[in-house]
């Protein structure tokens, strides 16, 4: 009985579909297309096992023209991205735990995985899971609703260093309060306020708050969450603990965009090493505190 068992789940497992295969089942056609422009297809045919996080043929349509008719003409590029989303082995959703990173088939690119609600949501590298555990002969698909895109290898400091030409005041204040080491730590969630953020607060009042290296210090904490909070992990009403102590209020209105306290979100998940920012027009007080 045992022997016919064994026999059985073989036959099952040696039947089932290849990964293009299963990813065209499971309607990740452009996935496939872009897969095989690439040169993958037969790798992903017949060795393995793979981990594949398939975007959706909506994910693809979201992407800029622009950046898919890049895509297409630099095969090189393109097989990078694809293989962003590639992990070696058969790994389950059971296995993932939150704030875990997976060595992708990029160079030096880790996929960071989250889990929300008690499991209800899982992200890798900020893109939902759709659909997971979908298994094929040679691995294992988990449908994504967003491409995924190799980050640079750059934590929060660094990326705000590389971005200084429109973060130059909040990376003067980050070196004035000595918290670069501590940004480098995490993981953390950063709303950074852009140069422009800082140029609502008069020139008086901001010379007085990088005089004062305690209040700087507890105003740029108040911009920080321990964890890695993605734009699809925050729900109108929340209110997260930030590391200055004090929360902050997260509200979507009914077109979806994102505002912190005062502050709208101008651009979302830009992801880091050590989490991920998302940029804010205005730059946050924590509660009582007034800048005169």
């Amino acid at each position: 009985m045992m022997r016919l068992l064994v026999l059985s789940a073989f036959l099952v497992f040696a039947s089932a579909a290849t990964i293009p295969e299963l990813a065209t089942q499971l309607g990740c056609t452009e996935l496939v297309k872009l897969v095989e422009h690439a040169g993958l297809a037969e790798v992903l045919s017949r060795e393995g096992p793979f981990t594949v996080f398939a975007p959706t043929n909506d994910a693809f349509a979201k992407l800029p023209k622009a950046v898919l008719e890049d895509l297409m003409r630099n095969r090189q590029l393109l097989s990078e991205v694809l293989k962003y989303h590639l992990v070696y082995g058969s790994l389950y959703s059971s296995e993932l735990t939150n704030e875990m990173t997976e060595a992708s088939l990029a160079p030096l690119a880790n996929i960071r995985f989250n889990i929300y609600n008690t499991g209800n949501l899982i992200t890798a590298e900020g893109s939902p899971v759709e659909k997971a555990n979908q298994n094929a002969s040679n691995g294992v698909i988990h449908v994504v609703n967003r491409v995924l895109f190799p980050i640079p290898f750059l934590d929060i400091p660094q990326l705000i260093v590389r971005e200084r030409a429109r973060f130059s005041i909040l990376l003067d204040a980050v070196v004035k309060a000595n918290i670069v080491a501590v940004l480098s730590g995490g993981p953390f969630t950063l709303f950074a306020p852009t140069n422009d953020a800082f140029a609502k607060i008069p020139a008086d009042a901001l010379k007085t708050l990088f005089d004062n290296i305690t209040a700087l210090t507890d105003v740029l904490n108040y911009h920080v969450i321990s964890g890695t909070f993605w734009s699809s992990s925050l729900s109108d009403g929340m209110t997260p603990k930030t590391v200055e102590g004090k929360t902050v209020k997260i509200t979507i209105n009914g077109g979806g965009k994102v505002s912190v306290n005062n502050a709208n979100v101008e651009e979302a998940d830009d992801a880091v090493t050590n989490g991920v920012i998302h940029v804010i027009d205005t730059v946050l007080l924590p509660p009582s505190f007034h800048i005169n």
